[in-house]
């Protein structure tokens, strides 16, 4: 079965690197690209656009026009608008892929309230290998407890709006809730005193064109341990969300992520 997916935010990086990413699956099918009412892109031709050539499917500024046609949506666009799209998928029972970052506490709680009305997967990062890092960082946490103070450094592009990012959020709930640390710090400054084992911080560097780096270090007394994920293509995150398209097709209503693509839940 060829499952048709519209893709949200057609006209951002990310969402070039979808149509790219979809043109080379034989199970995904572009059946749709939207984008904001007031964008340059309206109208225009989305393979075009993504750089790889004609694909007679232009860009449209109601997702309504397409989502009847379709079988699930892609959405890498800003909070407001998953919101939006998302009321949509409830009407016409469309399972929805969300890649949004910088979404609420209520937002995300009002999209797991969504998933018992139609299949949802949420994951604020879709790259292999940064799933991957969360099981890695949780089975590291488990092992060394808290004997070994633990930090989180994300790098990120100069135009990213968001911060911290989605992905170290997330490393953050797993140390919180392995190491049951409550204490959460985004950078330090002045006479802070001596660093507490019930803390950990985030730190957030901008700029350039970093497309996404991620370390969690665990410092002990004469030795630390470092995982690091670097992103060199924004491809890496599209082709992800091609897979999950492929499980989310699969399933009935529910709240998923990566980690259920690639068993990999913690």
């Amino acid at each position: 079965m060829i499952i048709k997916a519209v893709v949200l935010g057609a006209g951002g990086n990310m969402g070039k690197n979808l149509i790219k990413a979809i043109s080379k699956s034989d199970q995904v099918q572009l059946s749709g690209a939207v984008e904001k009412p007031d964008s340059n892109y309206i109208g225009m031709d989305s393979g075009v656009i993504s750089g790889m050539g004609k694909n007679d499917i232009p860009i449209k500024a109601n997702l309504e026009e397409v989502i009847p046609f379709t079988n699930v949506t892609i959405d890498f666009t800003i909070p407001e608008a998953t919101m939006e799209n998302l009321e949509l998928n409830i009407k016409y029972k469309k399972p929805a892929i969300i890649g949004t970052t910088g979404l609420s506490d209520q937002q995300i709680s009002e999209i797991q309230k969504a998933a018992k009305k139609i299949p949802v997967l949420f994951s604020p990062n879709m790259s292999m290998g940064v799933n991957l890092l969360f099981k890695l960082v949780e089975l590291t946490a488990k092992s060394l407890g808290k004997n070994f103070d633990v930090e989180i450094v994300e790098a990120h592009h100069r135009f990213k709006k968001d911060s911290p990012s989605g992905t170290a959020k997330k490393l953050g709930e797993i140390i919180a809730d392995t190491l049951g640390i409550k204490n959460k710090i985004y950078g330090r400054k002045g006479m802070v005193g001596e660093r507490s084992r019930d803390e950990f911080s985030i730190l957030s560097v901008r700029g350039g064109d970093i497309v996404g780096e991620h370390t969690v270090l665990f410092a002990g007394i004469g030795e630390r341990l470092e995982l690091t994920h670097r992103a060199h293509s924004r491809m890496t995150f599209a082709q992800g969300a091609v897979k999950a398209a492929v499980f989310i097709n699969k399933q009935k209503n529910g709240f998923f992520s990566m980690l259920d693509v690639l068993n990999l839940k913690l």
